[in-house]
């Protein structure tokens, strides 16, 4: 939309007619008239003091007022099919493979201790509830980055995620860590994940254009 429609819609929108605009501005109506109609444009001064008078900004005028975001089909359905395979491989973990790993260890086995401790592993589960929570609010706000935040995002995850491991491990990390780790290790390995999940969303999830919707 033009200028002079977006100026016509924010009048019309604050309910003034074309002399009481002009009046506020200390500009005769036909001078309203024709910014409205294209046939002259406001200088910038007179942009500013027609988005005082309106109580909009100047790029309201100049661009329309900013759209809801709303996903494209391609885009939520991503969105969502991330987040369901997230959920149903957490609640896969916890309500099927859990009791059987259990069993198998009790059993004697030591590889069952070993699967189970990669898949229960609290950073693992975290991982897991990040994409999903990604995949969610990315049907409500954009979540796009420039291509360097990205890979900072990416960097950011893949530490979240190796950091709890190095604590558990004990490998170079000082005494006070591993005393706060022994504590408080199955929450903070959880939120090692969830923060890894979420920032790993961000670094994949693809670019938008302005007229996406």
């Amino acid at each position: 939309m033009t200028i002079g429609g977006n100026l016509k819609k924010l009048r019309v929108a604050q309910g003034l007619t074309q002399d009481q605009l002009a009046e506020k501005l200390h500009v005769t109506r036909q001078a309203v008239s024709n910014w409205e109609r294209n046939v002259s444009h406001p200088d910038l001064d007179q942009l500013e003091a027609i988005a005082a008078a309106l109580g909009v900004e100047v790029t309201t005028l100049l661009y329309g007022p900013p759209q809801p975001y709303r996903p494209s089909r391609k885009r939520a359905g991503v969105t969502v099919g991330l987040a369901a395979a997230a959920v149903t491989a957490f609640a896969v973990c916890h309500g099927g493979l859990e009791p059987w790993l259990v069993q198998g260890y009790q059993r004697g086995y030591p590889g069952y201790g070993l699967l189970y401790e990669l898949l229960f592993f609290g950073p693992v589960l975290g991982l897991l509830l990040g994409i999903a929570a990604g995949g969610v609010l990315g049907l409500r706000f954009p979540l796009t980055l420039e291509r360097r935040a990205r890979q900072r995002c990416l960097a950011g995850g893949v530490v979240c995620l190796l950091l709890p491991l190095a604590l558990r491990l004990g490998t170079g990390v000082s005494r006070w860590m591993l005393l706060l780790w022994a504590h408080g290790g199955s929450a903070m390995g959880l939120l090692a994940g969830l923060a890894a999940g979420l920032l790993l969303f961000l670094a994949g999830n693809p670019g938008q254009g302005r007229g996406e919707g």
